[in-house]
């Protein structure tokens, strides 16, 4: 349920994830019922996806108020209504590959025994940034991070980072368009300069692309050409397809504007 909380999950990437919990399910069969036990008394709630699969659509699973405060308590604030809704149908290859993007970085990072920690969901990040720093208007830009979480390792360092998954529908550039690819590489870049080089609360912004490797390459191409400070690292970018079939904390998947190669976090200090 606290996994289901953090994002909507399928009982397959369910099972997948239970590699990180103490007593793992052997099967999904057997996660299956206990899903069916928990929505038999109202604690999770299901819809089916609606995408292209082989037979039935898989089905994702949302906590419902009750199962919410059975987790959190009942005094506890509840978040807003679209928590506890079906997601809309333009929204469902965001969200069934956003998850499938974080079952992947948890498993991996168990496996080496690193924490995944202050875990934000979609949507509930706020940065503010003066359009100033972005364009020539004086108003403030919100950023909206598709998610965000640090990651400890066992020796006590954590390193932060803010997620953006693209899914090719935003122009790269556009003079108009307050939500393009440009104006959030300069509104990230812009809340990065307030920061100290060494500072904690710095963050790196990961890009991860579910369509196409180019598209990976020429927004971090344009990272390149928009950052006031080139020579520092704000942004990775890596595709879904390529993240998925490696190690993340052993192989050099990501890469930044400059071309550079890298694991998500410091293999050595």
């Amino acid at each position: 349920m606290l996994a289901i909380d953090r994002h909507p999950l399928t009982p397959a990437q369910l099972c997948r994830l239970s590699n990180t919990f103490q007593r793992p399910f052997a099967d999904e069969g057997n996660l299956r019922r206990r899903l069916r036990v928990l929505s038999d008394v109202k604690l999770i709630r299901c819809w089916p996806y609606a995408i292209a699969s082989d037979g039935r659509s898989p089905r994702y699973f949302k906590l419902t108020q009750a199962g919410y405060r059975l987790l959190y308590g009942a005094k506890a604030p509840l978040p807003k209504r679209r928590y506890f809704q079906a997601v809309s149908p333009g929204h469902h290859h965001h969200t069934l590959c956003l998850a499938e993007l974080l079952v992947h970085l948890i498993v991996a990072s168990h496996r080496y025994g690193y924490a995944i920690e202050d875990f934000a969901r979609e949507n509930s990040v706020r940065l503010d940034v003066p359009l100033a720093d972005v364009t020539e208007s004086s108003t403030l830009m919100a950023l909206y991070p598709d998610c965000s979480f640090s990651v400890r390792k066992p020796d006590g360092r954590s390193f932060l980072f803010m997620v953006e998954l693209d899914n090719g529908t935003e122009r790269i550039r556009s003079p108009h368009d307050l939500s393009s690819i440009e104006r959030k590489l300069r509104a990230y870049d812009a809340h990065q300069s307030q920061f100290e080089k060494f500072d904690p609360d710095r963050y790196l912004v990961l890009f991860v692309t579910t369509r196409s490797e180019i598209r990976v390459k020429n927004i971090l191409t344009h990272a390149a050409a928009v950052m006031r400070h080139p020579n520092r690292t704000v942004f990775l970018g890596c595709d879904l397809q390529s993240l998925k079939s490696s190690d993340p904390f052993r192989d050099a998947v990501f890469q930044d504007h400059r071309g550079l190669k890298r694991t998500l976090v410091p293999l050595t200090a």
